[in-house]
C-alpha cells in the first residue's frame, strides 16, 4: 500500500479510499472462493438439513449458489489480472467490476444471513442446554 504526503503533512484521502477499495475486492475474490470450496463440500447437506441451513444455501439451491461464486471469483480474478491487481481502471473494466461484484454479492447474501441469524439466535437465546 503506497500513500502519499503533502508538504501539509497529510495523506492524500484519494489514494486511501483507492487503497480500501482495492483489499475489499481481494476480500471478496477470497470469499468467493471459500463459497466454491464451500458449497462444493457442504452444498447437499445445507440443502436437506435443516430450513436454517437452506438459508445459506438460498433456499435449497447449492449448486445455483457454487456457479454464482464460481463466476464472481472468475470474473473478479480476470478483472485483477488485466486491471494489474485493481490499480489501472477503464470504463469497460469498472463496468466488469460492478457486475462481478453484483454476482458475488449474489452468492454470498445466503451465507451472510446465516451467519447473522445464527449470531442473532445465540445473542438473544443464548446457549441452548439438552
Amino acid at each position: 500500500m503506497v500513500t502519499t504526503v503533502h508538504r501539509s503533512g497529510r495523506v492524500d484521502a484519494a489514494m486511501r479510499t483507492r487503497s480500501r477499495s482495492v483489499l475489499g475486492l481481494w476480500v471478496l475474490m477470497g470469499a468467493d472462493l471459500a463459497a466454491v470450496v464451500w458449497m462444493y463440500t457442504f452444498g447437499s447437506w445445507l440443502d436437506h438439513s435443516s430450513r436454517l441451513t437452506a438459508t445459506a444455501t438460498l433456499g435449497g439451491h447449492h449448486l445455483v449458489v457454487l456457479a454464482l461464486a464460481a463466476t464472481g471469483f472468475a470474473l473478479l480474478a480476470t478483472i485483477a489480472l488485466v486491471s494489474e491487481g485493481f490499480t489501472r481502471w477503464s470504463p469497460r473494466l469498472v463496468l466488469a467490476k460492478n457486475a462481478a461484484c453484483v454476482v458475488s454479492v449474489m452468492a454470498l447474501a445466503g451465507l451472510f444471513a446465516f451467519i447473522l441469524t445464527a449470531l442473532l439466535s445465540r445473542v438473544l437465546f443464548g446457549r441452548l442446554r439438552p
